[in-house]
């Protein structure tokens, strides 16, 4: 049975994001919003950038129960992010985006929470990009754009935490003319 395709986001399309984010930002008056609407925009950061779940940003749990911890800034070292997932019960290790200040990462653990943030990306992407996307929209695009750049899938399944490598092979949809071409030079 073949795979349905997920919906991703591309690089520019992520810029419009975050810069309608900033524009949010600078003219806010309100203190609480501006700091929220900085979590919002590290939030993304993380799901564009290191591929992260939501849940493994602000945390999930279920009647008290933690099923998913919260992100914590002993987790984020200087290239990499150590990712302690519910999913699968197993962690892993993604990179870090080069514009997660140091600043911006003595704010961990974010409060903002996760149906705020799914409503916020929802209805900025409506907004700016005119079409409907979810925050898991930015996890599928960093690993789309790591395929399409070359990135080896196997490298893309243990940032991204997939336990198939199947699952990661679904993001070498979007421009199979550089695989094409890669096989044309070895042939």
């Amino acid at each position: 049975m073949a795979r349905k395709l997920p919906n991703i986001i591309i690089q520019e399309d992520f810029e419009k994001l975050i810069n309608a984010n900033i524009l949010q930002e600078k003219k806010s008056k309100i203190e609480n919003y501006k700091k929220r609407l900085v979590e919002y925009r590290i939030s993304m950061l993380l799901g564009f950038e290191s591929g992260l779940r939501i849940s493994e940003i602000v945390g999930y749990s279920i009647n008290g129960v933690i099923i998913v911890p919260t992100l914590k800034k002993e987790n984020i070292e200087e290239k990499w992010i150590r990712i302690i997932s519910g999913k699968g019960k197993k962690d892993r290790i993604t990179r870090r985006p080069k514009r997660l200040t140091n600043k911006a990462v003595l704010m961990f653990p974010l409060s903002i929470r996760r149906r705020s943030l799914q409503y916020y990306f929802t209805k900025l992407g409506e907004k700016i990009l005119g079409k409907h996307i979810t925050f898991h929209t930015l996890r599928h695009g960093f690993c789309s754009h790591l395929a399409n750049e070359g990135q080896p899938l196997h490298e893309i399944q243990m940032m991204a935490g997939h336990s198939r490598l199947d699952t990661t092979g679904i993001y070498l949809h979007a421009r199979p003319e550089g695989a094409i071409k890669r096989a044309d030079e070895i042939f």
